[in-house]
């Protein structure tokens, strides 16, 4: 489906060729804000891998009373349970008060949290600041990747967007490094440094975001049709206000918020009201479970516990493993998000999983020979194999699936969509995050076999329900599953409106600055679209 050459790639006509976007010093911008906004996927990367870690520091341990068991799987799961709580109210402040804002919101509850983890004097304090961490990220998760999918330059956004979900891999990797390094402090420091550390991405967020522009089509779609059109002019333009490319966007922006007012799509009910509507919410959800229970959550969160199944129990090396672990994992991620337009979302995940399976399955094998004969051979493979599981992860849950379920859905549910999907997905992990201890601690290898069981399910789920959706703009993604005939009718009103537009304002000497009014023909100077 919509990889076909009927509507596949039609807006990359209106690029000019020759176009390259480094030589522009307003697309220099455009990079910067859109990493602001990436910059707070790099914090909750830095989040699990400092719940891993952190199990590994003799001094968090003593100061927790050596966790196990059920309270080891609350001190994993808690943030995300915070994250729930948000989910209800996040979409609904994201919708009203625009992305900026619900990023300033979290980013204040985050870095809340943060200082309380870092002080905390018993686990009940500890508990308290990872509930404020999760509800503020909360927030920003339901804003950053939207930000990041709705600013950024067309042809960018596949690699963008397909690569925003393995920037994670940057923030773990730095916490895995300063758990290894801090493993060395002789006090508490060794992971209240650590824990403090987290407040930074948040208070860079923080402090910067209100400097750079709104969403375009937060800003369309809040009737502020004046400024979408000034930030895609400065942006996408670089101050063109004659640029084909601008006002194809402008037009199609416009002609897809007409129709979905029309549909009546703006409540939670509607997320099930229509056939289509129904088939992306199904897919969300799949795929939000799916990528919790396809095994790395155990590996992620829990690599001490799994390391000492082939009893490597010497903590300096697991903090090592685990650094090593997040390297590898970053490079697969970003390698596949950056080329999920060049093979299609859909091949990347069923290939990643078939891998995961693969791979998963020579762990549990290798992990029963290891308790059954205790061959170090045996042991090696289990790390080789968990190394080559969780990179393929990489490549296709901690890259295109983000990318996939923010663009599948029109733009007045978006907000709404990802927190059904982040509902998903937090629910899952907490069960995942709270049973995976006390499963492991009972069953050992053993437990390998249910998530060996549930990946051939995952990969039955992905060949006959997730669809292709590369080569489309935003709008025209989120119009596929209404039927390839509507994405075929936008594209087409879009290119007619978009030519009266250029009649309209060809009379207009281009200045770098002037910007045409909404309404056909009306032109006025604009230039600061951050205001």
């Amino acid at each position: 489906m919509a990889g076909g050459a009927q509507i596949s790639g039609h807006y990359k006509q209106l690029i000019d060729p020759n176009f390259r976007w480094w030589k522009h010093p307003r697309m220099w911008k455009l990079m910067f804000w859109t990493c602001l906004y990436i910059l707070g996927n790099c914090a909750n990367g830095y989040d699990g891998a400092l719940v891993s870690g952190m199990q590994i520091l003799p001094y968090w341990l003593k100061d927790f009373n050596n966790p196990t068991g059920s309270t080891l799987g609350l001190l994993g799961a808690i943030q995300n349970i915070g994250s729930l709580g948000s989910i209800p109210v996040a979409p609904l402040w994201n919708d009203r008060f625009g992305r900026r804002k619900t990023v300033m919101l979290g980013t204040t509850m985050m870095i809340t949290g943060a200082a309380l983890q870092a002080a905390a004097k018993d686990v009940n304090m500890f508990l308290g600041g990872r509930v404020m961490l999760g509800f503020g990220g909360g927030f920003n998760n339901n804003a950053d990747p939207l930000m990041v999918i709705e600013l950024c330059f067309p042809s960018h956004r596949h690699a963008i967007a397909g690569s925003y979900n393995s920037f994670t891999g940057i923030g773990s990797i730095i916490a895995a490094a300063l758990t290894f390094g801090t493993y060395y402090m002789a006090s508490s420091w060794s992971w209240r440094l650590p824990a403090l550390i987290q407040v930074l991405p948040s208070t860079i967020q923080f402090c910067l975001i209100m400097f750079g522009p709104e969403s375009p089509r937060w800003l369309m779609l809040s009737g502020q049709e004046q400024r979408c059109w000034d930030t895609l002019v400065y942006y996408h333009g670089r101050g063109d206000p004659h640029d084909p490319l601008v006002l194809y966007e402008f037009e199609e922006m416009k002609e897809s918020v007409r129709k979905e007012k029309e549909a009546k799509r703006t409540q939670w009910k509607s997320l099930f009201a229509s056939k289509g509507m129904r088939r992306r919410s199904f897919i969300m959800m799949g795929l939000a479970v799916s990528g919790q229970w396809s095994g790395n959550s155990l590996v992620t969160y829990y690599l001490a516990q799994v390391l000492k199944t082939i009893n490597i129990t010497d903590r300096p090396s697991q903090l090592g493993l685990n650094l090593a672990l997040t390297a590898f994992n970053f490079i697969c991620g970003f390698t596949a998000g950056f080329h999920s337009d060049r093979f299609g979302r859909r091949r990347i995940l069923l290939t990643a999983t078939s891998l995961m399976l693969l791979f998963f399955v020579c762990v549990t094998i290798c992990s029963a020979e290891y308790n059954i004969s205790h061959s170090n051979v045996a042991g090696d493979f289990v790390l080789l194999f968990i190394f080559l599981f969780t990179g393929a992860y990489a490549m296709g849950w901690s890259s295109v699936m983000l990318l996939y379920v923010t663009e599948i859905v029109p733009m007045s549910m978006r907000s709404k969509a990802h927190s059904l999907w982040a509902f998903s997905q937090a629910s899952s992990q907490v069960l995942n995050q709270y049973t995976n201890p006390i499963a492991l601690a009972n069953m050992g290898w053993k437990y390998y076999i249910v998530f060996d069981c549930l990946m051939v399910i995952i990969l039955l789920f992905l060949y006959f329900f997730v669809v292709e959706t590369k080569g489309l703009t935003l709008e025209e993604t989120a119009m596929l599953f209404d039927g390839e005939q509507e994405v075929a009718d936008l594209q087409k009103d879009a290119d007619e409106h978009a030519a009266a537009d250029r009649m309209a304002v060809e009379h207009v000497p281009h200045t770098g600055g002037d910007s045409p009014d909404p309404e056909k023909g009306s032109i006025h100077y604009r230039e600061d679209v951050n205001a």
